[in-house]
């Protein structure tokens, strides 16, 4: 019996030592250590990114229309603005973004190319932008109306005198 519980107490104690968590630190490489780091922002000194508009309303347009929009914005914040990544919300929407740092108080724009295809009907799409801000993201948001098929059709007719 003692025999018995000598070797438990021997397989508890390997138990325990192979247990031995890591350390958070030790689940990143340095270099990741370091992007960590680079992505803490001071609320106080943080740059800010202001949309002139905060989204846009491309209105009507036709059936495979390909259209341009630039979005101004100004860096209201106390550091210079980098924006890291910008990506549109499906394919059909691509945004051009400086790369350059935006000192405080300048303005820029990103050109917005959207593509609309096959696409019919309330069209609502975004631009996510990867920053330095205190939040980390920034969205922006445009619309548009796409005609639907019905409306294409009743549309030709009466261009071709059908009632």
């Amino acid at each position: 019996m003692k025999k018995a519980i000598f070797i438990s107490g021997i397989l508890a104690v390997f138990t325990m030592a192979s247990c031995e968590k890591e350390k958070a630190s030790q689940l990143f490489t340095e270099d990741e250590k370091k992007e960590l780091a680079s992505n803490v922002v001071d609320p106080e000194t943080a740059a800010e990114l202001k949309f002139d508009e905060d989204t846009y309303d491309f209105g009507d347009l036709p059936t495979a229309a390909k259209v341009d929009h630039f979005v101004k914005f100004t860096n209201t914040g106390k550091s210079p603005l980098i924006i890291k990544k910008a990506v549109g919300s499906c394919g059909c929407t691509v945004p051009i973004w400086p790369k350059e740092p935006i000192a405080p108080g300048k303005t820029d724009s990103i050109k917005i190319t959207y593509d609309a295809g096959s696409q019919k009907g309330r069209q609502q799409k975004t631009v996510t932008l990867t920053t330095n801000t205190v939040k980390g993201s920034e969205v922006w948001t445009f619309t548009a109306n796409l005609p639907n098929e019905a409306t294409e059709l009743t549309t030709a007719n009466k261009l071709n005198g059908a009632q």
